[in-house]
């Protein structure tokens, strides 16, 4: 592994965000995603995960299905990847079961969710409309894809945990890695929390393998994050060195140092 700017071969391993841990897990298990190429981006918003991820030099995958039913967040999905066959775009969101439910959003569309919002009596319930559910299992098996999944994103706003359970046969069958939200603050009426999660997905045995991207209310309480799991058969066994995650106040000043430093032995 290449040394990095931030003090050795761990900080690429480790970095601050999930998107550069995730990137490196990509690169050491490459074998394992060779055989899964394809990438289901589910709460896909404006496709940002799935861009950055799909374009990856070498590419870990060859395809990914975007699922998002927010009509104005699924146009700007259809200009930013039109005639790219590479992606699929279904607009939808998933559940325990197909059909159609209601979707609420208030406020920036990446809120939007088939979850009531918790404070609605508060502060509105914002717009609702009518949207499409599938089934990842049963759209999977129909489309020829259920064992081609190697990497599973959700951020569904409070309903992952349905999300999951309705791909509970893609999890035997094609072992994908997981990237889900976490909340650990009351935004949606019915939402699944962390450890609700966690449970269900060790009972798939799958191991919660980190956690990234957390974000905090200014009084200094834990708000969301996002979560990876993993198939508890690539954990590695034994014993391993274990080492602290460098935060971006970290990254910055090391990277300041070594940048001093240059400077210092061009004699500049």
């Amino acid at each position: 592994m290449t040394e990095s700017r931030t003090g050795g071969p761990a900080a690429s391993v480790l970095g601050d965000t999930l998107e550069a841990w995730l990137e490196a897990q990509l690169a050491a298990n490459e074998e394992q995603f060779a055989r899964r190429p394809a990438l289901l981006d589910v709460g896909a918003y404006q496709g940002k995960f799935t861009k950055r991820f799909l374009n990856l030099q070498p590419p870990s995958f060859s395809q990914a299905v975007l699922f998002e039913p927010n009509p104005e967040n699924f146009a700007k999905l259809q200009t930013d990847f039109a005639g790219d066959r590479r992606v699929r775009l279904e607009q939808a969101g998933c559940d325990t079961q197909a059909g159609t439910h209601e979707f609420f959003c208030r406020g920036e569309t990446y809120t939007g969710s088939l979850l009531p919002y918790a404070d609605a009596e508060r502060n509105g319930a914002g717009t609702k409309q009518t949207v499409k559910l599938v089934m990842l299992d049963e759209f999977l098996a129909a489309n020829g894809l259920r064992d081609q999944i190697g990497l599973l994103k959700i951020d569904t706003q409070g309903n992952d945990l349905r999300v999951l359970q309705g791909a509970v046969q893609t999890l035997r069958e094609s072992r994908p890695w997981l990237i889900v939200e976490l909340i650990y603050t009351s935004l949606y009426v019915g939402q699944a929390s962390p450890s609700a999660l966690g449970v269900w997905l060790a009972e798939q045995d799958y191991v919660w393998a980190g956690q990234f991207n957390e974000y905090y209310s200014e009084d200094g309480w834990l708000g969301w994050a996002d979560g990876c799991f993993v198939p508890r058969e690539v954990v590695r066994a034994g014993e391993v060195n274990y080492l602290k995650r460098p935060t971006s106040a970290r990254a910055l000043r090391d990277h300041g140092f070594w940048r001093s430093l240059k400077r210092r032995l061009r004699g500049n």
